[in-house]
């Protein structure tokens, strides 16, 4: 099978834009050249063919070949004769997110669907990638490295799974079970303090801890990539690496830092739950339409159970600050009139056009399947330890999930409550059916009491009128409290 051979000039990056050359060998008369209009993990039509500019095609005689647009994400290139044919584009990219490109004359964050174009035929065919950066600058990558400094990847969805960036970087070595690297770009706010030793330590008990969970990492290296930036956040999973985005205050406070932590522990714990415990929908993908799945409840609800979780457990915060964090939660999910007309299945099913496309009206009809899924896994994790009297746990679904599902490389089933059962030996009609199908909200009050904690939402009647909760009206009333 044909090699793509891709090759990335920085020379403009000053003026947000790549450069970008593939060169293919050919047998047929026309080749279609097709641009992801969306990425995995990140579920809204981004049509990244937008910011492709000046394509053109070559021969391998030298001459110019027709390149006629047949949609917003489809080239037809006329091919006659040709054994190669070497495509020239360039791209622009200046939207500092984690699925989007962003190139300056300080980096480029080069991200996979946004980047590269690709010969539909040839998805499957082995990729190398050659970055030409400047001297000063570090290609960071979880890709592999060939004999001639050179990335390369299986296929498509391969490099599409490994973002890359180029610039200069601080690179700490994380002392995990297995390789782990965090490569920070940007500057932290001036006169933050910064202890990397306890920035790698604290990350490395993550790490292990995430692996113990499941008895094994999935990966023989993992990269965090850590982007700086004021008013930023966000991340995004990918099989032997992340993209993280925070606010360079990180260090200033308690909060702040146990924050960096949770968003570091979430898209790790996708490496397991949702790059490879994942729905079929999601396995075998079109990149140019939606996949529609209602199973995101546990790839985000899930791993946002996790990402906390697993801070308590390896000891990176206390017991009082993982509870405040489930009740801030809990606060925003009372705050949400949208939780009673909308399920997580439902959530999860349109969130190509809810959740990832708000407006004035969402917080009123709609729920988020990370908030309000997090918050069903916790409850039901605190209801399986009591029903069970301690011998089983949410682990023991995790693990399940993993080895049946997510080690093999087979997708998940749509309806989950049989995995869930045969995990507990539970019968958990009752929860899917009302929290899960349904919008009743989780058990945690009930669940709380039983581990000898009551939870009582309080507010200042004054502010309060009869039925004031059944429409948002922009501002957040009362507050939660835990005691016991």
């Amino acid at each position: 099978m044909s090699r793509l051979h891709y090759a990335i000039r920085l020379d403009a990056a000053s003026h947000h834009l790549a450069e970008i050359e593939l060169r293919f060998a050919v047998d047929a008369a026309t080749v279609e050249l097709m641009m992801p209009a969306w990425c995995p993990g990140s579920y809204l039509i981004r049509d990244y063919a937008r910011f492709v500019r000046d394509l053109e095609v070559v021969g391998d005689d030298g001459a110019r070949r027709t390149v006629t647009k047949r949609d917003k994400t489809t080239w037809t290139v006329d091919a006659q004769h040709a054994r190669e044919l070497c495509v020239r584009y360039t791209i622009y990219g200046h939207d500092l997110t984690v699925r989007t490109n962003h190139i300056d004359a300080d980096h480029a964050f080069l991200h996979g669907p946004a980047t590269f174009l690709y010969p539909s035929h040839l998805r499957s065919a082995p990729v190398e990638v050659r970055v030409d950066a400047p001297a000063d600058w570090t290609v960071t990558t979880a890709m592999a490295w060939d004999a001639g400094a050179r990335l390369e990847a299986a296929n498509i969805d391969e490099l599409y799974d490994h973002p890359i960036h180029v610039g200069p970087v601080k690179t700490l070595a994380v002392a995990a079970q297995v390789p782990v690297k965090l490569v920070i770009w940007g500057d932290r706010a001036p006169g933050g303090v910064f202890d990397e030793t306890r920035l790698a330590t604290d990350l490395a008990a993550i790490v292990d801890d995430h692996i113990a969970r499941t008895g094994a990492a999935p990966f023989p290296n993992y990269t965090f990539l850590l982007m700086l930036a004021h008013d930023a956040y966000g991340g995004l999973e990918h099989r032997n690496s992340s993209v993280n985005l925070y606010h360079p205050h990180f260090a200033s406070s308690r909060k702040h830092y146990e924050g960096l932590l949770e968003l570091l522990s979430h898209e790790l714990f996708h490496a397991w739950n949702g790059k490879r415990i994942a729905p079929r929908p999601l396995f075998e993908f079109d990149y140019t339409r939606e996949a529609y799945t209602r199973c995101l409840w546990l790839m985000e609800g899930l791993t946002s159970h996790y990402d906390r979780f697993a801070l308590r457990t390896s000891n990176r915060i206390t017991g009082k600050s993982f509870l405040e964090k489930v009740l801030d939660d809990w606060a925003r999910l009372k705050a949400t009139p949208g939780r009673k007309r909308q399920s997580l299945e439902a959530s999860s099913f349109d969130a190509w056009i809810k959740l990832y496309k708000p407006d004035e009206s969402n917080l009123n009809t709609t729920v988020s399947y990370y908030l309000k899924g997090g918050l069903v896994m916790f409850a039901l994790d605190l209801q399986i330890r009591r029903r069970t009297e301690g011998a089983r746990s949410l682990d023991d679904v995790l693990r399940l999930l993993w080895q049946r599902f997510g080690a093999v490389g087979e997708p998940h089933p749509e309806q989950l409550q049989g995995v869930f059962e045969e995990a507990t030996g539970l019968a958990l009609a009752d929860v899917f059916d009302r929290q899960i199908r349904g919008v009743d909200d989780p058990d945690l009050a009930e669940e709380l009491r039983h581990v000898g904690l009551e939870l009582r939402a309080s507010a200042d009647p004054a502010q309060v009128a009869d039925g004031a909760s059944a429409v948002w009206l922009g501002a957040t009333l009362g507050g939660t409290k835990v005691t016991g």
